[in-house]
This record gives structure tokens, C-alpha cells and sequence, in this order.
């Protein structure tokens, strides 16, 4: 019998074609804190400005999606021209479509066709999650898991040593700078010690971190919290690491962070320095890892060494940290995203994270001057940012500004 003919009566129905990625732009915007930061345990004076590398990816219905790429830019091997390259191959022409796998709007991994560049360039998902939210019409929030908390509390992290910028005032400079910080809003902040590691005598090194600690601790009060970050400058000091926690312990330490570099015998050992002398404070670490969760850290983690894990939030990208929030499970080990010189970029990919997180504790804020983003939608209300209802990540450019001060430093490629 033949085959039934076709109806000629009926249309033939063509799929709708997905949006594509029709074009990527790459521009260096310089960024200014609201003071000069002076150095950390092994690390020169930061001083008063850095870099953004942002990266801004279109679809062709016109939605945009953005990051920075300054880990990759900055990487001993990186290059603006290395960028374009990487991002004209792996990204232009791809469908918008296939860029995420959803359920409903929770984002359930990356898509096959651009696995591999966001394995190698984990930065770039940030954008991707913003541009498929913009084209949903939804919240980056909604793609990360759906909303946990509608505040975000934040800490002042640049109180790095300014006793060294201002030799005259000494411990008193972190702590007027301290005052400055609660009374712009904030109730925490992180200070900078290790001071023994590279730029003082290790003792002696050790005694300015508890003078420090303790002017501060002075001038704020009791109701705001205070983390100290060594920057691992108590390598090979454990004797004088137990000092610090002892001389310190009236001060209420809220967090201790990379004291040691992470390693399980000197972590067992800073554990019990924390258990002895500072028994409701927490241990962080993790910075440092670019490849999360390596196996150091995990050992950390199986060990019940550490409270909190910290790798970059735009460095590795929201996609490496929805993994890392599953295997997080099941420890007690909390979400604590570094985010220093990520900018105000930053501060917003670290609101919409802490929002979604259900573990998240601080969020890293540098403080830095208005440039070329809007005004900030998210107010800092009495320490914490007020997170609204958006559409991704609700950062928007002020094109005006943009294309006088920076669009000749930006390069452009299209599809």
C-alpha cells in the first residue's frame, strides 16, 4: 500500500530560530577607591586605583549579558588580544538558547556547545546567566536556585595596612578608618594582619596586629563585627599565631582568615588555637583556589578544619559555584565568596549570590567610586543591601557616560 499523501491543505510549521550571540565587547575601565589601601602581609600599597576588564556579550534580539574577565586578563599568560580571540571562536554565533540547561528557571548546568569554554574561562558564566535571565525575563537569583534572603549583609574590606600609609597616627589611622566604615552604614569589617610576614620583624610584626585589633575594637564598639585576614603571614609563626589568638581573644573576632596557608597539620593546630581562645569564631580560607574544590581544601572540608569556603565569585563564576553549593552539602562548611577587585561588578554578582545562597554570610564590599555603572538599585541599609525583585543581574550601564570616557578603549567584535 502506498504512503498516505500529504495534505498540501496544511502549512508546514518552521521552528521559531533562537536569539544568537551576535556580538562581544571587551573595554578596560580604570576604578578608584575613596582612599589610597596600603599593603597586606606579602603585597605592596594597592593605592587608589585598579582595573575592570568588562566583558559585554549581545544576543541578537539585543539583550545583554556581562563579566569581567580580569582573571583571565591578568593571568600570567593573558592578553586582551588572547581574549577576543578565545571569545570570537567559543561564543559568537552560539544560540542563546543552548547556552545554560534549565529546570523551569533553575540552571541545571552549561550547555554542551560551551562546556569546554566555560570549564577554561569559568568568569564568563556570570555574563551567560545574566544574558539568559535578561532574555527570560527573570532574576539571576531565579537561575541560581531561587531566592533565600532578601538582605545581604557586607563588610568594609579595605582596611589594609593603613598605620603604614600614616606612620604618625599608627593603629589609630585603621581605627578612625573603622569609625569612617560604621558610619557609612557598615557593621563589619575586615582588617588586614600578618604584618610580621614580609614588612615588620615577626614579633614585633605580630604585637602591631594586636594593637591594631584592639584600636579598632575600641573605636567601633561591640555591635559590629570584625574578621582579620593575614594573607598567610603567620607561615612557619604558629608559636606566635597562638599569641595573637590569646592576646586578641576580648576582641571578638567574628572570622580568622588564611592565617596559615592551607595545610591539614598547621589547620589542626589553628583549630585548636580557635577552640581554646576564640571558640564562637569561624575559620575561612579557600581565596586562593582557582580550581574548586581542590584537593587541599577538600581535605580541609572532610576534616571539619574550616567553617567557610571562599573562592572568588566572578573568578569562578556562578556555574563553578552552584557546584560547589552541592558539594558543600551535607558539612557544615558556609559560603563565604571572596570579591575583592571585582569592583562594584562585583558587589553585584555577590548581592545576587548571597540572595540565592542559603548559607552566604558576608559579602566583600571595596567601596569604590561611581563610574560607568547606574546608580545602585540595592540600597545599604544598617550593614546589609536591600536586594529588590530584577531582571539578571540588574547592573546597567550609563551608555552616555560610557561612550564618552570609554568607548574608545573598547574593542568590539561581531558576528
Amino acid at each position: 500500500m502506498p504512503p498516505p499523501s500529504r495534505s498540501t491543505n496544511q502549512p508546514e510549521v518552521n521552528p521559531v530560530p533562537s536569539d544568537t550571540i551576535s556580538e562581544f565587547s571587551v573595554t578596560h575601565l580604570p576604578v578608584f577607591y575613596r582612599k589610597e589601601l596600603g599593603k597586606n602581609a606579602y603585597r605592596d600599597n594597592i593605592g587608589h586605583c585598579r582595573s575592570e576588564w568588562l566583558v559585554r556579550v549581545r544576543s541578537s534580539s539585543g539583550a545583554e549579558g556581562m563579566s569581567l574577565a580580569n582573571r583571565y586578563v591578568e593571568s600570567p599568560n593573558g592578553s586582551v588580544a588572547g581574549l577576543i580571540a578565545i571569545l570570537r571562536e567559543g561564543l559568537l554565533g552560539q544560540r542563546v538558547d543552548e547556552l545554560l540547561t534549565l529546570d523551569s528557571h533553575c540552571v541545571t548546568g552549561v550547555g554542551s556547545p560551551v562546556k569546554r569554554l566555560v570549564r577554561d574561562q569559568p568568569w564568563l558564566s556570570v555574563a551567560l546567566f545574566d544574558l539568559v535571565a535578561r532574555e527570560h525575563a527573570v532574576s539571576c537569583i531565579e537561575l541560581l536556585g531561587g531566592r533565600h534572603h532578601d538582605v545581604v549583609p557586607a563588610y568594609d574590606t579595605t582596611l589594609y595596612f593603613q598605620d603604614f600609609l600614616n606612620p604618625k597616627n599608627g593603629a589609630g589611622q585603621c581605627a578612625a578608618e573603622a569609625a569612617d566604615a560604621k558610619a557609612s552604614g557598615y557593621r563589619a569589617a575586615k582588617l588586614k594582619m600578618g604584618r610580621g610576614g614580609r614588612w615588620m620583624l615577626p614579633e614585633a610584626g605580630m604585637r602591631r596586629d594586636v594593637e591594631v585589633l584592639h584600636a579598632v575594637r575600641e573605636e567601633v564598639g561591640e555591635d559590629f563585627a570584625l574578621m582579620v585576614d593575614a594573607n598567610f603571614g603567620y607561615d612557619g609563626r604558629l608559636d606566635l599565631l597562638e599569641d595573637f589568638f590569646r592576646e586578641t581573644a576580648s576582641a571578638k573576632v567574628f572570622w580568622f582568615e588564611e592565617m596559615v596557608t592551607a595545610n591539614v597539620p598547621d589547620y589542626r593546630r589553628l583549630r585548636a588555637f580557635q577552640e581554646r581562645y576564640a571558640p564562637d569564631a569561624l575559620l575561612v580560607c579557600g581565596e586562593v583556589d582557582r580550581t574548586p574544590i581542590s584537593p587541599v581544601f577538600q581535605d580541609l572540608i572532610d576534616e571539619g578544619l574550616i567553617d567557610g569556603y571562599q573562592p572568588d565569585v566572578v573568578g569562578a563564576g556562578f556555574a563553578k559555584w552552584m557546584e560547589i553549593e552541592r558539594q558543600l552539602e551535607g558539612t557544615s562548611v558556609r559560603s563565604i565568596p571572596h570579591d575583592f577587585g571585582n569592583g562594584r561588578f562585583g558587589t553585584r554578582a555577590g548581592q545576587i549570590f548571597g540572595a540565592a545562597c542559603k548559607t552566604f554570610v558576608s559579602l566583600e564590599d571595596e567601596r569604590q567610586l561611581d563610574h560607568v555603572y547606574k546608580p545602585d538599585a540595592f540600597p545599604l541599609r544598617d550593614g546589609a543591601y536591600q536586594v529588590g525583585e530584577v531582571v539578571g543581574l540588574a547592573l546597567e550601564i550609563d551608555e552616555e557616560r560610557f561612550q564618552r570616557d570609554h568607548a574608545h578603549h573598547t574593542f568590539v567584535v561581531r558576528d
